[in-house]
């Protein structure tokens, strides 16, 4: 019966018709049934979720509720945003999926003067000007059913490496949402001070720094200082400032607190200008105002470099000296002015950072006496630096130290972070305090119960206000650098979970001609030599003429051009075109190069896989009809 169904009248409509049914159950069912098997072909894995993401997924106790806004018309506007929608989009698909749908996902779509952009104004969204007036909306509203909330304003696609990580902490963030402890130590003023002897009320009391109080915004502080007798268990995170004289008592909490698996932010300082600010400054009588906490880091695999300064030519900041009748303006090597382009870009803490500022920086190193740590830099100086001997800047002289500049090459580390494993400083046990039972000799740690996290800046005076905020005539303070964000960045991202932690920003989803780029270069490279040669000559050649022009030639005072100095000009004239002609050359090389490549993409493109598939298609018939042929002998033969 099918033979008679399966004519060869009816064949070719018969295979039509089971191709459209074929299709279609190959959707239904991959809709179904495989709508979480994904392939990422990209080289950084940029579409996979890493481990620690899942975890955090699967750790979900209770309900979330996700708000994608997105107006369409942004991405008819620009597909860079569209591109980077449907990326998102199917990135929190596959958080709803692992979370077992404990995350409830609705998407919106916020068109301008509708209910969807009312709601999207509500929430705080920041909207972009698609026309005139008219706004379009891209963010995340994310709660828990306790009502906090967390939001992504906008979604940036110059941030897209690091969507995973955003995603992920404002799970974790939802999923946990009892305040988070910092435990602080500072020999600094930070929390505002006060000095009954001083001579008027203004003077006697100093308002905490702008650091301190964003962190009061952010994390419940909790104060650590030379009489803490036990450093709390729902500690995870202590952050240290220019810890000049820690008792050793404290030093072994400390020592202990990391090989426990918590985490150390630590800013530390050659030379502490702000530390003049303190009352307790001119009641000391220890001359050194530098802290290096060498007794712990040394031995955890970093190190400050003692009684030395980074100097910096490119990132020196301007600064006023001179009198009030003679002022002027020079560059001071010692304060630096650290660009965007001098931090690591994937990470998560300097990502979104512009610039930082730093006052008498030191600079760290690995000390390499641990070998199971990953050292990774985070803020570093440019080549054009300079190691600067401390006592140069303890009156300094800005002009001085601009004068015996001379660089040294070398990119040194401004901050650093430091992961893995740890041994104890205290390799005999608990230090003798001289009280009986303080410390359990039992619970003594010698190595790390699991791999923790340090932080290390190599300058305490970044968080004092005089040196990243202006205050303006009008009374209004205004930030010249983003070090607090720094800061809170920093403890952000040590305060988040181990998942959280481990996740790095991920590469770009645009992979770059890395051939055209390199021929480009190299092009480039000869060009800009061919341009400075032929720039060089032009002013020569401008000033010989204006020379001539002028009368300034032996033959003063003539104004008509004699047959030599016509010769000169016509001489000048055919170089400047032959340079010309040179440069021409080179362009037309560069394109020549692309266009060749070009051409061999192409080829590779649109005809080598059709030319490769009809090769294929010949040998499979020729092959095809060998074996046809050879059962006709055969039954021919029979």
């Amino acid at each position: 019966m099918l033979k008679k169904i399966i004519n060869k009248e009816n064949k070719l409509p018969f295979i039509i018709l089971l191709a459209i049914v074929s299709f279609i159950s190959f959707n239904v069912l991959n809709k179904n049934f495989f709508k979480n098997l994904r392939f990422d072909l990209t080289r950084s894995n940029v579409y996979t979720l890493s481990s620690g993401t899942k975890s955090i997924l699967e750790s979900i106790n209770e309900p979330l509720d996700f708000k994608l806004f997105y107006t369409k018309q942004i991405g008819d506007i620009n597909p860079v945003y569209q591109n980077y929608y449907d990326r998102v989009k199917e990135t929190l698909e596959q958080y709803v999926l692992i979370s077992n749908n404990k995350i409830k996902l609705k998407i919106f779509n916020p068109k301008p003067f509708s209910n969807e952009e009312d709601k999207a104004v509500e929430y705080g969204l920041q909207g972009v000007e698609i026309l005139a007036g008219v706004y379009g909306y891209f963010g995340l509203i994310a709660s828990n059913s306790t009502d906090d909330e967390e939001k992504i304003v906008f979604f940036q696609p110059d941030r897209s490496s690091f969507l995973e990580y955003d995603l992920s902490k404002i799970v974790t963030n939802l999923a946990n949402p009892n305040r988070r402890i910092v435990g602080l130590y500072t020999d600094l003023p930070m929390l505002g001070t006060f000095n009954p002897l001083a001579k008027s009320q203004d003077a006697a009391a100093a308002p905490p720094w702008a650091v301190y109080n964003q962190m009061k915004e952010f994390f419940e502080v909790k104060r650590i200082h030379e009489k803490t007798r036990i450093i709390s268990e729902d500690l995870e995170l202590l952050m240290l400032v220019h810890p000049k004289k820690i008792p050793e008592r404290l030093i072994y909490m400390i020592d202990q607190f990391v090989l426990k698996g918590g985490k150390l932010l630590v800013f530390i300082d050659p030379n502490s200008e702000s530390e003049s600010f303190s009352p307790e400054a001119n009641q000391s009588n220890d001359d050194k105002n530098s802290s290096s906490l060498s007794e712990l880091l040394d031995r955890w695999g970093v190190k400050l470099v003692e009684d030395k300064i980074v100097g910096d030519l490119l990132s020196a900041r301007r600064v006023e000296i001179g009198t009030s009748d003679q002022p002027s303006v020079t560059d001071y090597l010692a304060w630096l002015d650290i660009k965007k382009d001098h931090m690591d870009s994937s990470h998560q803490v300097t990502s979104k950072v512009q610039r930082l500022t730093f006052a008498t920086s030191g600079f760290l190193e690995n000390s390499n006496k641990n070998k199971d740590i990953d050292f990774k830099r985070l803020v570093w100086s440019t080549t054009q630096s300079m190691k600067i001997d401390a006592s140069e800047v303890i009156a300094p002289d800005p002009t001085t130290l601009l004068r015996n500049f001379v660089p040294e090459n070398e990119e040194l580390t401004l901050a650093a972070e430091v992961k893995g494993n740890f041994v104890s400083n205290f390799p005999n046990g608990p230090p003798d305090t001289g009280k009986k039972d303080e410390f359990d000799k039992n619970k003594h740690i010698n190595k790390s119960i699991k791999p923790s996290t340090l932080i290390v800046v190599g300058d305490a005076d970044m968080l004092y206000d005089e040196y990243w905020l202006r205050y303006e005539q009008s009374g209004e303070v205004v930030p010249i650098a983003n070090n607090a964000d720094f800061t809170v960045n920093l403890l952000e991202y040590l305060n988040g979970t181990e998942d959280l932690i481990g996740l790095r920003g991920k590469g770009s989803t645009s992979s770059p001609f890395t051939k055209v780029e390199k021929i480009q270069k190299e092009a480039e490279q000869k060009f800009r030599a061919k341009e400075q040669e032929l720039l060089e000559k032009l002013n020569n050649y401008q000033s010989k003429l204006e020379n001539i022009q002028k009368g300034t030639s032996e033959e003063e005072g003539k104004s008509v051009l004699t047959d030599k100095e016509t010769k000169e000009i016509e001489k000048f004239r055919e170089e400047m075109i032959q340079v010309r002609s040179e440069l021409r050359k080179v362009q037309n090389a560069l394109r020549k190069d692309i266009e060749k490549l070009d051409s061999t993409l192409k080829f590779f493109n649109i005809f080598f896989v059709p030319i490769l598939l009809i090769l294929i298609s010949i040998i499979l018939g020729v092959i095809e009809r060998k074996k046809r042929h050879q059962k006709h002998i055969v039954r021919e033969t029979n």
